[in-house]
């Protein structure tokens, strides 16, 4: 009896080696106000990814930073909010012709070296427009091939739905790290992004450069993989399967939409 309890517990020690870690990624978002603060979020431990705001002081060195220290890259692109605040440089507006919503984008992209994908910034009123979203889901398909991750600042966005539509990778945020700048908060959404990735087998959180949440992290992040925690690059997370009626782009939008309207 002994030995059958021993060769039972041996088999299920192996089973249980052989199941892959639950995988989260983590965003910081908002980053290229500070110099100081956006270098400190890249200096954390592990495969972070920080979504940069285009045309800011500081953007291009915490992107090139970021990239030189094998971090991965987005664009954290502003978009219309539904509350009016200020967008900063290089803003969507629900406004906007077509040939400057693309011109917007280019530049933006083009102000943040080594993008991998792109995130919103704000956006809880442009996310709900499906005319500005399949624009913006057909720019970054025809300018660079990009993933989409929704920051879902609004339960009422379509921005996942014509990412998919254009045939991008896609996904969502799962956990705001950080909506109040207090450390045992934050250490609760931490564990609330664990256990998330534990029922979901994956998870994306989003935080901010706060002091606050940059001392958690530099706490929290070193212990993930003592709780069969892999943090990943957003990227790993991504769907991989893309729509079969791809949006087939050409090499200029402009060309092509310009004549689109909203709807």
């Amino acid at each position: 009896m002994t030995r059958l309890i021993v060769l039972l517990c041996t088999l299920l020690a192996g089973v249980a080696a052989a199941q892959p870690p639950v995988r989260i990624a983590i965003i910081i978002d908002d980053l290229g106000h500070s110099l100081e603060l956006g270098r400190a979020a890249v200096d954390l431990p592990g495969a972070l990814t920080y979504a940069v705001l285009p045309q800011l002081p500081y953007s291009r060195d915490i992107a090139e930073r970021a990239h030189g220290g094998g971090k991965e890259v987005m664009l954290h692109l502003p978009m219309q909010s539904s509350d009016g605040r200020p967008l900063g440089p290089g803003g969507l507006r629900d406004d906007m012709s077509r040939e400057a919503f693309a011109r917007a984008v280019r530049a933006d992209l083009a102000a943040v070296p080594h993008v991998s994908g792109v995130n919103n910034h704000m956006g809880s009123l442009l996310t709900q427009k499906p005319a500005a979203m399949r624009w913006l889901m057909q720019d970054l398909r025809c300018f660079r091939d990009l993933y989409f991750v929704d920051s879902r600042t609004d339960m009422r966005t379509v921005a996942r739905e014509f990412a998919s539509e254009a045939g991008l990778a896609t996904a969502q945020r799962d956990v705001f790290l950080d909506n109040e700048q207090e450390r045992d908060y934050i250490r609760g959404q931490i564990r609330r992004l664990v256990d998330k990735a534990r029922r979901q087998g994956t998870a994306i959180g989003i935080g901010h450069p706060y002091p606050e949440t940059l001392a958690v992290l530099a706490e929290e992040l070193p212990a993930l993989a003592d709780q069969g925690v892999q943090l990943v690059p957003v990227s790993r997370l991504v769907e991989t399967r893309r729509n079969p009626m791809l949006w087939h782009a050409s090499s200029s939008p402009l060309q092509t939409v310009a004549k689109n309207s909203k709807q």
